[in-house]
C-alpha cells in the first residue's frame, strides 16, 4: 500500500509516490489527478516503488491514462526513479507510450531534481 501525494508547482503537477504502489492505486491517482494536469506532469518515485505492479499491468497504463488528460495541451511527463526496477519499468512505459503515439514528451530520470530540470527546460522554450 502506498500514498500518492498531489502537488502543484506553477503549471507542473507533481505526484509523489510513497511506499509500494499497486496498479489500483495508480489507476485511482490517474482518475483523480490527471484531469488537473494542464501542461506538465512529474511522477516522483524517490520514496516509492512498483514492487506490487506487474509488467502486464503497466502495459495498460498508456491507454487508460489518455482518457483522463481532459485539460492537457502540450507538455512533458517526467518520471523520477532512483531505483533500477522502477527506472526500468518507466523506460518500458515510455516505449509503450511511443508505440501508441501519445502526444506528450516523456523522460525517465534518476532524481526528482533532474526530472524537474528537464520539464523546466520546456518551460523556457517557445510554445
Amino acid at each position: 500500500m502506498s500514498e500518492i501525494v498531489y502537488e502543484e508547482l506553477n503549471d507542473i503537477v507533481i505526484l509523489r509516490v510513497i511506499g509500494g504502489a499497486t496498479f489500483g492505486e495508480i489507476t485511482e491517482a490517474v482518475k483523480q489527478y490527471f484531469p488537473k494536469v494542464t501542461r506538465h506532469l512529474i511522477w516522483d518515485y524517490t520514496n516509492g516503488n512498483l514492487d506490487n505492479v506487474t509488467a502486464d499491468d503497466f502495459r495498460r497504463v498508456p491507454d487508460m491514462s489518455t482518457k483522463y488528460f481532459t485539460n492537457r495541451m502540450k507538455g512533458r511527463t517526467a518520471f523520477a526513479c532512483p531505483s533500477d526496477h522502477v527506472y526500468g519499468m518507466f523506460r518500458m512505459y515510455t516505449a509503450f507510450a511511443d508505440i501508441k503515439n501519445m502526444p506528450y514528451e516523456y523522460e525517465v530520470q534518476r532524481s526528482f531534481e533532474d526530472a524537474l530540470k528537464w520539464v523546466e527546460e520546456f518551460q523556457c522554450s517557445p510554445v
